[in-house]
């Protein structure tokens, strides 16, 4: 076992022991690239036989690098530099897979993304991941495919695809997640002129939808949408030269909570000019706002969750998704809570949590469930309470400066 010190905080195999901290304000806070836009671009830009720059700030997380490597199985030709790659596709149809096996890591966008793609294709591929992804359910998006002729072993990965599935009108469930439209969208856009999907259920995380939809269109897809369904014309795809990706907005939680446990300013100067998520970073922000409703954005229940507890309290509705993502975040959320000496009560969608809580000093060291975002918010309430976190470096799966961030406030 080895021991390393840095700035004051200990690192002993897979667990970091803190002490609290006192910040002094204003804190310069950066954020990595969106993952959500850059695997999404990745995904278009791989189908494009032309060559396609995708410029970004700061550091790919892991789910990125992700989707890269599936990406380069499909004979796709990524050349990085310091904040650009430069991304050369393929005709994805005729593409011969070099590796039969993709391994998708943390990320479920990325497994829905390949899923759906090689179900276009005549060919066995085995979809896999880390023990995380092991652990999670892609039925939505599997039965879908199955029910359109692709073969699947599985519903939780290592599963096996064969396709191809022949459509021309093809349905899917919603209601649990957003991303199987998304990677039906990405997928299918080039495999015939005219598509028609449907979706059921009431659908969630429809911010990540409109993404997909606004980039499909960015490419010179014709997009018409309907009550429940889309249909989508291929006449004249033209995928940018150039793409410019915003940060991940979505860790601003994180930066809301930290700025509010030690009473500091976090700034964030390299934002740019994005509007995703827009609206519900402001409903976080909002110091009046008790009522939280993460229909569209349930990526925020720890943090907001941990915000909440430290104001006055409040109700986080609209998030039965988020038992479906990394962990089961409702669970594990009221658990973190739990563990720093907050209260809360698990509701069917959602939370119910007492205000003017206090965290204290964990007792024994905090499990993060190789959740990213569960991992951040336990390192966010360790920097005031102190504490040990149990592999707080899985937070590199969205910002892989996280960490080196933390550590460097020690010194403040």
């Amino acid at each position: 076992m080895i021991d390393t010190e840095i700035n004051g905080a200990l690192w002993r195999d897979s667990m970091l022991s803190m002490k609290p901290m006192k910040l002094k304000g204003p804190v310069e806070w950066n954020l990595p690239p969106s993952k959500s836009h850059m695997i999404r671009w990745l995904a278009i830009t791989s189908q494009n036989e032309r060559e396609t720059i995708i410029r970004f700030n700061g550091e790919p997380g892991d789910d990125i690098k992700s989707m890269k490597k599936c990406m380069e199985s499909f004979g796709v030709k990524v050349s990085q530099s310091d904040n650009e790659w430069k991304i050369r596709g393929v005709a994805l149809l005729k593409s011969d897979i070099r590796n039969n096996i993709l391994d998708c890591g943390n990320s479920g966008t990325t497994a829905n993304f390949v899923t759906a793609m090689v179900s276009l294709l005549d060919k066995e591929v085995t979809i896999d991941g880390d023990d995380s992804l092991r652990n999670r359910d892609f039925s939505e998006i599997n039965n879908t495919l199955a029910a359109n002729g692709a073969s699947i072993t599985s519903n939780k990965p290592p599963f096996t695809i064969k396709g191809p599935i022949r459509f021309h009108r093809i349905s899917v469930n919603t209601e649990i997640s957003s991303q199987p439209l998304s990677a039906l969208v990405m997928a299918l856009h080039k495999s015939q002129r005219e598509i028609i999907i449907e979706y059921t259920g009431k659908s969630v995380s429809r911010n990540y939808s409109k993404l997909t939809f606004e980039i499909i269109e960015k490419c010179g897809i014709y997009l018409e949408k309907g009550d429940n369904t889309i249909i989508l014309r291929n006449n004249n795809l033209k995928i940018p030269e150039i793409i410019e990706i915003p940060q991940e907005i979505s860790l601003i939680p994180i930066a809301i909570l930290m700025s509010e446990l030690h009473d500091v300013e976090f700034t964030i100067d390299n934002l740019g000019k994005s509007g995703f998520l827009s609206d519900s970073i402001e409903m976080i922000r909002n110091k009046e706002e008790n009522i939280l409703d993460l229909r569209d954005c349930s990526d925020f229940i720890t943090p907001a969750a941990a915000i909440l507890a430290i104001r006055q309290g409040g109700k986080i509705v609209g998030a039965k998704h988020a038992k479906g993502k990394e962990s089961n975040r409702i669970e594990k959320t009221a658990e973190l809570l739990k563990v720093f000496g907050m209260n809360c009560e698990i509701t069917q969608d959602g939370l119910i949590i007492k205000g003017k809580q206090k965290p204290k000093k964990p007792e024994n060291p905090v499990e993060t469930h190789l959740d990213h975002r569960i991992a951040m918010t336990a390192v966010a309430l360790a920097t005031f309470t102190g504490g040990e976190i149990l592999n707080p470096e899985i937070s590199k799966i969205t910002d892989p400066m996280f960490m080196r961030k933390i550590l460097d406030l020690v010194g403040d």
